[in-house]
């Protein structure tokens, strides 16, 4: 077995450079003595003379040439393998898998992820898009390092949660409704209305906090349908299929059929947050890393 080091390899490319053990010796700031030993021991472990020595310096020999384009090789390797391992380390290459729901691509993500990108470019985002639940699961799993969710969250357990924003709910109603037109109305004006409402099992967040704002006001929503994302709900709406409360950042979303209408109650204002998910105990420093810049980001916004 052909036993050698990375320290030896360099020893032997710097004597090929220079062309003596002498000149070597400065560059590498070893004595001439040690360099002399690190190259017999390498030629013992190769079996072949790398260099012809004389009273000049020393020249390679036919086998040394060849070992001297292969040991360039292999160092270039090595310090490549060094910077992607240090990179990784420091959170500044690789890939992050972040997870994000429908309503941060309205406002958060576009206003944040090109910060980060321009500031990390060797780090690659590989976005996927669900629900709050599933985002919570997959981090769990290790199967997505970092998620953009909606909470409060029921568990959050061995998780980390930064909060990034707030947002109101607001009223969509079909554009003919007779309400569409109006600039506020409260919750109570809507009581008798069929209501189009966020998934109790997929998106129970955001479904819990619209219908404690309803009970707020004083009524049990009617709910005629159910939909896992804002879009749909809104779409639903435009369909004549009820009104619906929904974050208010969805109102960047234009439709001739639909109308967003602010709600007066107190209970609406502030009422949403998205927050940044990640392992508590293992999140990779690159995910610690998309979470500074994004909250950062998120807070200059605010100001």
């Amino acid at each position: 077995m052909v036993n050698f080091d990375l320290r030896q390899l360099s020893h032997f490319v710097a004597i090929a450079e220079a062309g003596s053990l002498r000149g070597a010796a400065e560059t590498t700031f070893t004595a001439q003595p040690a360099l002399s030993v690190s190259m017999r021991r390498l030629e013992d472990a190769l079996g072949v003379e790398l260099f012809t020595r004389g009273a000049r310096g020393v020249t390679l020999t036919a086998a040394g040439e060849a070992f001297l384009v292969e040991a360039r090789r292999t160092l270039l390797h090595a310090e490549q393998a060094r910077q992607s391992a240090r990179l990784v380390g420091i959170g500044e290459w690789g890939r992050i898998r972040l997870g994000f729901v429908g309503s941060a691509v309205y406002r958060l993500l576009p206003k944040t992820l090109p910060e980060f990108i321009a500031r990390y470019p060797n780090l690659k985002l590989e976005l996927l898009e669900g629900e709050t639940v599933r985002i919570v699961q997959m981090i769990r799993e290790g199967r997505l390092d970092a998620g953009v969710i909606r909470t409060p969250v029921d568990d959050v357990h061995g998780l980390r949660i930064v909060d990034l924003e707030t947002d109101d709910l607001v009223a969509a109603l079909p554009s003919s409704h007779p309400l569409s037109t109006r600039e506020r109305i409260a919750l109570t004006e809507l009581a008798d209305e069929p209501f189009v409402m966020f998934s109790k099992t997929l998106v129970p967040g955001l479904r819990a906090v619209a219908v404690n704002a309803c009970r707020e006001a004083g009524f049990v929503p009617q709910v005629a349908q159910e939909a896992t994302q804002a879009l749909t709900i809104v779409g639903l709406v435009g369909s004549g299929l009820g009104v619906a409360l929904v974050p208010g950042v969805i109102a960047n979303f234009t439709s001739e059929q639909v109308r967003f209408v602010k709600l007066s109650d107190a209970v609406c204002r502030h009422c949403l947050t998205l927050s940044f998910a990640m392992q508590d105990e293992s999140a990779s420093a690159a995910a610690v890393k998309l979470c500074s810049t994004i909250a950062q980001k998120c807070a200059s916004l605010a100001e």
